[in-house]
């Protein structure tokens, strides 16, 4: 066989292809839209600028079709394809889902012919196709797939090693491996039977891949690459290929530049002549000072988004646009050339998983920056390599959480620079090693091959390890089976309870660590979600827990408007906090139930003495008593339920009336109406010009009432309106409350825990007048939903309302007889409010409390207020923006208003307009609420994590939209 490599026709440059400007205004002329087909759409983000016309869409073997769209009545499901829709595959000869997806949705999908393509990416038959291009090959022999004689009789023994090759291209590189000797061989003929095997005298060299494009009239030859393959830190076995990092004429040894482009050339024209069109890869080795082929890849590569990026540095149309015109052209424009950049060297690593293992959580797609040991990301900007700085990378998720197989991909890592020396088999450096090891997901089980001299010995005594490992671990699962069978129901052994435990807690740390790693506000649309996870009853189980924690995880929990979001204003939201998780996951595992004493005498214990520490932090007198429940609203309906009852006698009073401001919060109204009072019953005032209820409106309304026959008989006073946060004249309204023998209840659930803080404590007073008081842990003191509380003046009334024992009702089985504690010091808390089985919830303010200290908790609200009082200073110091509400309780509301409005300015759909861009920004959320009639912006800053340039990018986003109206 000859070793003449003729020059190829291009032209001059480093880099050939057709010009960027011609090709896009072809492509422009023949297409309406080209869809890339792929489960990562690394190349169609690579054609930059991205046109119009181009989109991703997730197909491809490896992974379910998408639901295709409801045929509308009257169409045929499967329309006729539209020759200005194209679609283009990764591997369309690996599987239907690229025909059926595009059949499905009416694309011509420009894929080379299925025989020359399934002929040139078939290792033996390859050979065939270098013989016709002339392209030299390493000496090679083809074993029959039967009737095989001994593997010595194809050994041969003038070769050092040699390499065992599949004939099937398969992409998952467990079709090409070294062999040592005939034992080898044996090894890989017994593992490959019934087919023929291609053995090749091992080379040395440095391996290169070559992109080019089979057009309709010429071959083009693009970039070339140091091929990365077999790195033990990111394969499952010596022949995966494992990324590339490009190179120029000047990274190799004299010569094989332009060697590996002739060769190329010359590869192009013979499947050119065949009937093949678009872009392919050809791999070679260097041997002796001549490249050898190896084998042709009939078919887009990872690779390509490299060489668009150095295409587009070049001025040249990206190849999947070479590959679109070679298909709809009858002939390419004139050619075009360029010189790569001198310090354009980007890389990228195909991570695949070492075993049979479960993938926990990967990482999302996206810019990362590292520094150090230290990662973060995903960031803004452009997923675009070459807008990458040297502490970034591109991280192209691929394989989801749950169960992946050894050489399965899980994702594709992308580097501004060189990850590795131009050697043959080189090793990572150790900034690419440190990326993959801060970035690459957990999906290995059991140990890793030991690092030896002999790095070739390595390469295959870790791929017989392997094999032993996964019989081993078959093993160990049958013994996990048998265990588990042995069990009772229900039960897990303790083996797989603390993997997913310990991967539960990675969870909870990724979710707390990362607050402004997605968009804050997300609402999926209810199809998406029942498409998602509506399901039906699964009647076996799985064994996967760690899955299925990942897929409830992704799939539900954070497909929600991210609370805890540093730029989310809306609402009263909670933040919560990492000890406050554990404590909830602890009293689930206990069954902590703090209800009778003899069930749950320690718990009670924990909530008598955290409403002790909660009302030492308010400043109210020790007399004070109450529990923990769901929440506010909750706690609204015990408190009014016992001034009900100690107010009216518990009886059905037609003529009772409850007092309110207008401003109060709706679970007032829906507590009255649970208690039997009609709505003519509560009696809500307008408040006063400062959005207060207004005392002496009040007087005088309780007044006329009683005149009227009317028999009023409590209060409910707002510290912290949820719309303003205004603050009710709280001493005033006592004041009344006493002098007309009412029940007074403060709503205090977002404001009263300002009462802990210096700036507070002027409420203290007034706090320690009031019958009862409802305090929402889960709003400012930073608790994770759901713990609100129930403080009472007199805390013995709540038995009176509540306690089992005033109902004739068999309730034996709750007091049975017991020595737990004498009698009259036990505490039931079961009879103190609505609920007999009641969560400890109290344990997470516990052990927040006791792990960061009071002291820091009044810092976080401290911090809050005077944001929304730096907040409102920016609003008054623009000249666009107005202040309506002050700052009161970390709550602040404002409107955009342009200097020069006209008089036709719709200023309530202005602000609406704008709340509606911002959320839709994605960067934040900030919503409206109504004051006065008129529609407003709300701004609440008491997460503890919010700053000052969060409150400023929301402004500066306020005033963007707004200008835009």
């Amino acid at each position: 066989m000859s070793e003449r490599v003729s020059p190829a026709p291009q032209a001059v440059g480093d880099i050939e292809g057709i010009d960027a400007h011609t090709g896009l205004r072809l492509l422009a002329g023949l297409v309406d839209e080209v869809v890339w087909l792929d489960h990562c759409p690394a190349v169609s983000a690579s054609f930059q600028p991205t046109p119009p016309w181009l989109r991703h869409e997730p197909v491809s073997a490896w992974q379910p079709l998408p639901e295709p769209p409801e045929p509308q009545p009257g169409r045929q499901p499967c329309p006729p394809p539209d020759p200005r829709r194209v679609c283009v595959s990764f591997a369309p000869e690996h599987g239907d889902n690229a025909r059926i997806w595009a059949r499905t949705h009416g694309y011509r999908l420009l894929a080379p012919d299925a025989g020359v393509t399934a002929w040139a990416a078939d290792k033996v038959s390859a050979t065939r196709l270098f013989a016709e291009a002339d392209i030299p090959v390493p000496p090679f022999v083809v074993i029959p797939a039967t009737g095989r004689e001994p593997a010595e009789a194809y050994w041969n023994g003038r070769w050092p090693r040699a390499v065992a090759q599949r004939a099937e291209n398969n992409l998952l590189g467990r079709g090409t491996v070294p062999v040592d000797g005939p034992s080898g061989l044996r090894a890989r003929l017994e593992a490959w039977p019934d087919e023929p095997v291609k053995l090749s005298r091992f080379s040395p060299g440095i391996s290169l891949t070559v992109t080019a494009c089979a057009g309709p009239d010429r071959t083009v030859v693009s970039a070339v690459s140091h091929q990365l393959v077999g790195l033990p830190e990111l394969a499952a076995s010596w022949g995966a290929h494992c990324g590339n990092q490009l190179v120029g004429p000047d990274d190799l040894p004299e010569g094989l530049y332009g060697q590996a482009r002739a060769a190329a050339y010359h590869v192009g024209e013979v499947l050119r002549g065949r009937g093949f069109r678009g872009v392919f890869g050809l791999d070679l080795v260097e041997d002796g000072g001549r490249l050898r082929a190896v084998e042709v890849n009939p078919r887009f590569q990872t690779v390509v988004s490299l060489v668009q990026t150095a295409e587009g540095a070049t001025g040249l149309l990206p190849s999947l646009g070479l590959h679109v015109l070679s298909f709809l052209l009858p002939a390419l424009p004139p050619p075009a050339a360029g010189r790569l950049p001198a310090g354009l060297r980007p890389s990228q690593l195909v991570v695949h998983a070492r075993t049979d293992s479960v993938v926990r959580r990967p990482p999302l797609t996206g810019r990362y920056r590292r520094l150090g040991g230290a990662v973060t990301g995903p960031l803004d900007g452009p997923p675009v390599v070459s807008r990458l700085a040297d502490d970034e990378a591109l991280w192209w998720a691929v394989a989801h959480s749950g169960p992946v197989t050894a050489g399965q991909e899980l994702a594709l890592v992308q580097f501004p620079g060189p990850v590795a020396e131009l050697l043959p088999r080189p090793r990572l450096r150790p900034d690419a090693s440190a990326w993959i090891a801060a970035l690459a997901p957990d999906a290995e089980e059991g140990d890793g091959c030991t690092e030896k001299n002999d790095r070739n010995a390595e390469e295959e005594e870790c791929w017989h390890d392997r094999n032993a490992w996964k019989d081993d671990r078959s093993a160990r699962q049958d013994d996990d089976r048998r265990t588990e069978d042995e069990l009772p129901p229900l039960r897990l052994d303790e083996r797989r309870m603390r993997e997913a435990g310990r991967h539960a807690i990675d969870l909870v740390i990724d979710r707390m660590t990362t607050p402004g790693s997605r968009p804050p506000c997300h609402a999926p649309s209810p199809g998406t979600l029942r498409v998602a996870l509506d399901e039906p009853l699964p009647e076996h189980g799985t064994r996967d827990l760690p899955g299925l924690l990942d897929h409830v995880t992704e799939r539900a929990l954070a497909e929600a408007t991210r609370l805890d979001h540093p730029r989310c204003f809306a609402f009263v939201p909670s933040t919560g906090n990492f000890p406050a998780v554990l404590a909830d996951a602890l009293a689930s595992a206990y069954l902590s139930v703090p209800g009778a004493w003899l069930v749950g005498a320690g718990p009670t214990q924990i909530e008598l003495t955290t409403l002790r520490w909660l009302k030492t932090f308010l400043g109210l007198p020790d007399g004070h008593g109450g529990l923990f429940v769901s929440g506010g609203s909750t706690a609204n309906l015990t408190c009014l339920a016992v001034a009900r009852d100690h107010r009216l006698d518990g009886r059905p009073q037609p003529h009772a009336r409850l007092y309110c401001s207008s401003q109060a919060h709706p679970s007032v109204a829906q507590a009255a109406h649970l208690l039997g009072l009609t709505r003519e019953q509560l009696t809500v005032l307008p408040p006063d010009d400062d959005l207060r209820l207004d005392a002496d409106a009040l007087a005088r309304r309780i007044g006329g009432d009683r005149r009227a026959g009317l028999r009023p008989f409590a209060v409910v006073a707002t510290l912290g309106t949820t719309g303003t946060g205004t603050v009710d004249p709280l001493d005033r309204v006592a004041d009344v409350c006493q002098e007309e023998g009412l029940w007074l209840h403060v709503d205090g659930a977002h404001g009263a825990a300002v009462a802990g803080t210096p700036r507070g404590h002027h409420l203290r007073n007034a706090l320690g007048r009031a019958d009862s008081l409802t305090v929402d842990p889960h709003k400012w003191l930073f608790q994770p939903y759901e713990i609100g509380c129930v403080l009472l003046r007199r805390p013995e009334l709540l038995p009176e309302t509540f306690g089992v024992a005033r109902h004739a009702l068999d309730q034996g089985y709750l007091r049975p007889a017991h020595p737990a504690a004498p009698a009259g010091e036990e505490v039931n808390l079961s009879d103190y409010g609505p609920q007999q089985s009641r969560g400890l919830r109290a344990l997470k303010l516990w052990l927040s409390l006791k792990t960061f200290g009071a002291a820091a908790f009044r810092r976080a609200i401290e911090q809050g207020a005077d944001l929304a009082e730096y907040a409102a200073g920016l609003v008054e110091a623009h000249p666009e923006l107005e202040l309506v509400t002050p700052p009161s309780l970390a709550i602040l509301t404002f409107r955009y208003r342009p200097r020069d409005a006209p008089a036709t300015w719709d200023a309530d759909a202005a602000q609406a307009h704008i709340s509606q861009r911002v959320c839709a920004d994605g960067g934040a959320v900030l919503l409206t609420t109504t004051v006065r009639g008129a529609t407003v912006l709300r701004m609440c800053t008491i997460n503890p994590t919010s700053t000052r340039a969060d409150v400023a990018y929301v402004l500066d986003l306020v005033t963007r939209y707004g200008r835009d109206i």
